[in-house]
């Protein structure tokens, strides 16, 4: 009984200092520069740009000129929520994934590898969306209808 109690007793001493290793590396995780690099990359003017012309309507066209200026204020705009974006990070980080699991994203992305990685996969999302931008308009044209009749109810 005695061991028992000790061993609880241990377990909730180890407790915090095991959340507070956890927190750190999620920190550790989020500030890497290979994940402020994609983040920087995500809400650049062109990126924003990108996006926001991709989720518009077939019928709306944008010159551009447009599509920069809107690109620059949805950047600055995004930008603005960055220090909440890495806070939600953290957080979620903490709550999704072990140690050992946030270790090996750390180590697998400061490796040459991850970091090369890291680099190429908002360029590769980037081209299979655009690929896959026609499908998604007429998958929105043809289901709209219905998603503004459930709105509707």
């Amino acid at each position: 009984m005695k061991r028992l109690f000790l061993a609880i007793a241990i377990g909730l001493l180890a407790a915090p200092a095991f959340a507070q290793d956890k927190n750190a590396l999620a920190i550790q995780y989020v500030k890497m520069p290979e994940i402020q690099n994609m983040m920087t990359e995500m809400f650049s003017p062109s990126a924003m740009g990108n996006q926001i012309a991709a989720s518009l309507p077939a019928s709306v066209g944008l010159s551009e000129d447009q599509k920069q200026r809107i690109g620059v204020l949805m950047s600055e705009a995004m930008n603005e929520l960055r220090p909440k974006l890495e806070e939600l990070m953290v957080s979620n980080l903490d709550d999704s994934f072990s140690i050992a699991e946030l270790q090996a994203l750390i180590d697998f992305y400061s490796s040459e590898h991850g970091a090369a990685v890291m680099r190429k996969m908002s360029p590769f999302m980037a081209g299979v969306m655009s690929q896959l931008h026609p499908e998604m308009q007429a998958l929105q044209r043809k289901v709209g209808p219905e998603i503004a009749k459930i709105l509707q109810e």
